[in-house]
């Protein structure tokens, strides 16, 4: 029998309702005590928090308590419990530093645990025969919900509501009746160092662009002092011509600058000038690509955790988006 480690987060897969919403109130025991299992499972509570109030040091301890499952030998794979809300960074965030051959599985659930409908208990079921599969050994971090594994990487809550709420990343497993059945194989990227403690305390925002705004709270932010800044554009990465001289003014200061797009598929492209994408890369902004905004910051802190010279952050930055 497959030995699969359970660490809880949180999330509304442990949380239970009451008159001023849901919130936490389950341990990782309890939540498997809803699950039918044919596993061997061991348990763990990291944290006991909604994701929506996930900090970089959060990210941090369940990084840490993954990694010392995977050293473990006896444990065949890892499942987190974890909110919905924030499960796309934090799977990311693993998926950037995990070596082990050891499948982890992020799910969690959208229907608290009190509710007669509930979807935490199967997809947790799921997750775990998931993890503990030979079938998913070398396929790294993931997110599986409704029967469906998706690799990390590019996988994104689609819904607010719906059960069947990420997609995007590569499929790469499928769960029928009793069987775990694998589909693909995710591309491969090179693994980063886990970051020093000063990544919990980088302030990283984001900045969106839309029809009438302007580079205000871009220099707001330059003023505050930040370590990076992620710019959303519209479209394959453009933006008002003010941003351009915002990205020059950043770039100058030594503060890393990334271009993502708020569309949800396709990358961002150089095509357009006058304050698009070929004006914003000119200024010094770095391409997300293929990465949304929200895992762009996460790649982006990583690396400006390591202190890296402008040359190789970029070049890093540039590897992993390619």
């Amino acid at each position: 029998m497959s030995v699969v480690h359970v660490i809880g987060t949180g999330g509304t897969i442990a949380s239970r309702s009451s008159s001023g919403g849901a919130t936490v109130a389950d341990s990782a025991d309890q939540v498997l005590e809803a699950t039918e299992l044919t596993t061997e499972v061991t348990t763990e509570d990291v944290l006991h928090i909604n994701s929506f109030h996930l900090s970089f040091a959060d990210l941090l301890e369940v990084r840490a308590a993954v990694a010392a499952a995977c050293r473990r030998p006896e444990v065949d794979g890892v499942v987190v419990t974890h909110g919905t809300d924030t499960m796309e960074e934090t799977g990311f965030f693993l998926s950037l530093l995990h070596t082990s051959e050891k499948p982890v599985i992020l799910t969690g659930a959208q229907r608290a645990a009190d509710l007669p409908d509930t979807d935490g208990p199967e997809n947790l079921r799921q997750a775990i025969r998931a993890a503990g599969s030979p079938q998913l050994r070398g396929a790294g971090v993931m997110v599986g919900f409704d029967s469906k594994f998706h690799a990390a990487r590019h996988t994104r809550k689609q819904h607010t509501l719906a059960t069947s709420a990420f997609s995007g990343g590569t499929l790469v497993a499928e769960s029928y009746q009793h069987e775990v059945v694998r589909l693909a194989t995710p591309a491969s990227y090179p693994t980063l160092s886990d970051p020093p403690e000063r990544f919990a305390k980088l302030n990283i925002p984001i900045i969106d662009t839309a029809p009438g705004s302007d580079a205000n709270l871009f220099h707001a932010a330059l003023e505050h002092g930040v370590d990076g800044i992620v710019l959303q554009g519209v479209g394959a990465g453009n933006a008002p011509t003010a941003f351009t001289a915002a990205v020059e003014t950043a770039v100058a200061e030594g503060i890393p600058v990334v271009l993502a797009t708020r569309v949800p598929a396709g990358p961002v492209a150089a095509i357009y000038g006058n304050g698009g994408a070929v004006t914003l890369l000119e200024a010094g902004a770095m391409s997300a690509q293929y990465l949304n905004t929200y895992q762009a910051r996460i790649l982006l802190a990583l690396l400006i955790a390591h202190q890296l010279p402008d040359d190789r952050l970029r070049a890093a930055f540039a590897e992993q988006t390619c």
